[in-house]
């Protein structure tokens, strides 16, 4: 399978027949996962079989969070790449420094209302699946979530950033001894196998971080409204 994803040309056909299918089961198996990590979180009974079974009842509201994000992005970077085409035709004739100076501080400003956004939408998709509600619901409640607890979510992030980074060494460290860098083919064969088997680990491991960091959120805005 690593062979022929190795060899595959991109294609709308490939997407349909293989990636598509791969996207779709990925996302119904994340939202079975979430349900899983709750209950196993809440201490309440619960079967694979059932977290999967209830998986369907999410689904739409889940896929609707991811394609609101995309076309978000997308929105943001082709906005921005107008905007820098722009101020290059009109100002790269008379001033270079100028016109280089402005598209910096376009792309900065693009960037930093990215990280600005998707970082309080992180757990949009996790709020969908939790409190069933809607994607633009969903968007605002893990907005409201993560304002006034940017630093520890961006902290607890960084270190699951870390521990990823962590997994990944051990292939770097013998690929580098054994050579196996040389052979592009040979190496992104070897990476695509190992990631499969560190995200084994690594998936549920993350879905658990996400669900428990929505909880302590929770607590903290209901206890601060309270209060």
């Amino acid at each position: 399978m690593a062979n022929k994803l190795q060899n595959q040309k991109p294609s709308f056909s490939a997407f349909i027949l293989f990636f598509f299918p791969i996207l779709l089961v990925s996302i119904w198996g994340h939202i079975a996962l979430l349900l899983g990590v709750k209950k196993a979180v809440e201490s309440e009974d619960y079967t694979i079989a059932q977290s999967i079974g209830q998986s369907k009842t999410f689904f739409l509201k889940y896929l609707g969070v991811i394609l609101i994000i995309i076309l978000f992005i997308m929105g943001i970077m082709i906005f921005g790449g107008v905007s820098i085409t722009m101020v290059l035709v009109i100002l790269s004739k008379v001033n270079k420094i100028l016109a280089s100076l402005i598209c910096l501080a376009l792309a900065i400003t693009a960037l930093v209302f990215l990280v600005f956004f998707l970082l309080r939408w992180s757990l949009a998709a996790t709020v969908c699946v939790l409190e069933n509600i809607k994607p633009i619901a969903a968007l605002k409640r893990s907005f409201s979530l993560v304002t006034d607890y940017v630093h520890p979510v961006v902290g607890t992030y960084c270190l699951t950033i870390l521990m990823y980074v962590a997994c990944l060494l051990p292939i770097i460290i013998v690929g580098a001894f054994l050579g196996i860098g040389n052979d592009i083919e040979q190496s992104n064969r070897i990476g695509i196998i190992y990631s499969v088997f560190i995200n084994i680990v690594l998936v549920p491991f993350w879905g658990t971080t996400t669900v428990v960091l929505y909880k302590k959120l929770k607590e903290a805005l209901e206890t601060y409204v309270c209060a």
